[in-house]
């Protein structure tokens, strides 16, 4: 246990030196924001989420504070969802109220003008809005791929068409178009899956991908547009392999390689197992359901055409050292491990519920430490194993803050599936420094499914319709994640 606790020292340490000084960019927040226009206050907002996503490599809870208040403030002003925000703050131990941007006559004047001029313009300006503003109405799932519906009819301005190298063959198209939608995949086309998502507040993201090569087509008709995917003829593909050929006549496996299956890995982590059945409670063990969810999710994840593995498919113990390793081996892309969370024994056990989703990095809440420190002691002897070069290579700051992303989609989608049917409380998206993540070589997370020690997420994790949609969820962020990187 000292050998641990000198490590985590160290770690911390190491930790403590990517922290950055924020307070000329919060300085800066405090006395512009109120006084510029909409754009500019969006990139002061961008600004402080990519501030956020720094702060989550730092020991000092001071940045993080500061950064949330502004967040919060900036998020209200925006009409943008804060509440994610607003709960980390209160784990902190601060209020928001507390909170108050600077002001000064200047700011008043400007404002008092920009409202003058709002009101003189608004009346046009809301009218030139409506009518111009492109908005998706509709998705319809065709035979060859989509077709989407728009309040207006589309320009070739409107639509930027591109292909993304990759191991799979990807064709994107982007539509400067808003809508109201977070993702949606379709598979069971003449390509392997076809994927539609927000890009951002005014870019609609559609992606055609497949194992092999093929063309899209585009057509319009009104406010519709037609997206399709054609399979190429033999002869075409034929000409493919004939011109690789004449650029490398010594290579005899030039159509094997244009045959190769090459998809996005996906190792999934069923926690505990065998000996270790995890937390158990009204009659349950994590160490089942977990298997459960698992298995349901590499299922739905296969025939989406992930290549998927599991470090145990069957009520086995794995040691924690051996599931990224796993991991590592097969080179994975994403490394996702499922848990299910547990609350102290008596009356303290029904305050804590809910869904949550960490990635690796130095906890900050009582609530991170308590669930790290749950998890982390099913296996104990491994801990020496980690040494200090893995902790230098875990704090890649690139790789906390990949994970830190897929976190987020991860909850944001599992929350949108799951909340449809199921009351379920949003626990957030959260940082501990969980053993089973050390060692990782790509973007990890492990998902927290629900407390078994509450009485309603114990009924929820005891359905099989309960854990489908978890699973469902957890594949949709995936899908998002792999989407916008």
């Amino acid at each position: 246990m000292v050998k641990i606790a000198r490590i985590l020292l160290i770690f911390l340490f190491i930790s403590s030196l990517f922290g950055g000084d924020f307070d000329k960019e919060f300085n800066d927040f405090d006395k512009n924001f109120n006084s510029v226009n909409l754009n500019k206050q969006k990139k002061f907002h961008q600004n402080l989420k990519n501030i956020y996503l720094k702060t989550s490599s730092q020991k000092d809870e001071m940045d993080r504070k500061k950064v949330l208040q502004r967040l919060i403030y900036s998020s209200k002003k925006l009409g943008l969802n804060y509440k994610g925000y607003e709960n980390e703050l209160n784990l902190l131990g601060v209020k928001q109220k507390n909170y108050k941007p600077l002001s000064s006559p200047k700011n008043t004047t400007l404002e008092k003008k920009e409202s003058v001029k709002n009101k003189t313009n608004q009346s046009t300006s809301d009218k030139k809005n409506k009518n111009n503003a492109l908005r998706l109405q509709k998705i319809e799932k065709i035979q060859d791929g989509l077709k989407l519906k728009f309040n207006i009819p589309l320009k070739n301005s409107d639509i930027k068409k591109f292909d993304i190298k990759d191991k799979n063959y990807r064709s994107v198209v982007d539509i400067k178009a808003k809508a109201n939608l977070d993702f949606k995949s379709f598979s069971g086309h003449v390509i392997d899956n076809i994927r539609i998502a927000k890009f951002n507040d005014n870019t609609l993201r559609v992606v055609f991908e497949n194992r092999v090569k093929f063309d899209m087509n585009l057509k319009f008709k009104d406010s519709e547009i037609y997206i399709t995917a054609i399979s190429l003829t033999k002869s075409s593909i034929s000409k493919d392999i004939i011109k690789t050929k004449k650029a490398t006549p010594k290579n005899n496996n030039v159509i094997k390689k244009n045959k190769k299956v090459s998809i996005k890995t996906v190792v999934i982590d069923p926690g505990h197992g065998g000996k270790d059945p995890g937390a158990m409670a009204n009659g349950l063990k994590e160490k089942d359901i977990v298997l459960k969810i698992s298995k349901k999710l590499g299922k739905i994840l296969q025939e989406r055409g992930y290549k998927v593995y599991f470090t145990r498919n069957s009520d086995e113990f794995i040691n924690l050292k051996s599931r990224t390793a796993f991991a590592n081996e097969k080179n994975a892309d994403l490394f996702v491990s499922i848990h299910v969370n547990a609350g102290p024994k008596g009356k303290a056990a029904l305050n804590l519920s809910g869904i949550e989703t960490f990635f690796l990095s130095p906890a900050r809440s009582k609530r991170s430490k308590d669930a790290a420190a749950l998890e982390n002691k099913g296996d104990l002897e491994d801990m020496n194993h980690f040494s200090k070069e893995t902790y230098l290579n875990f704090l890649n700051r690139e790789k906390i803050i990949a994970a830190n992303k897929l976190a987020i989609d991860v909850q944001k989608h599992i929350l949108n599936r799951v909340q449809t049917k199921y009351k379920v409380k949003d626990g957030g998206v959260r940082e501990a420094p969980f053993w089973v993540l050390v060692g990782a070589l790509m973007p990890a997370i492990l998902i927290e499914t629900g407390y078994i020690t509450h009485p309603t997420d114990s009924v929820n994790l005891a359905k099989d319709d309960y854990l489908e949609s978890l699973a469902i969820g957890i594949a949709n962020g995936l899908d998002a994640y792999v989407l916008k990187n």
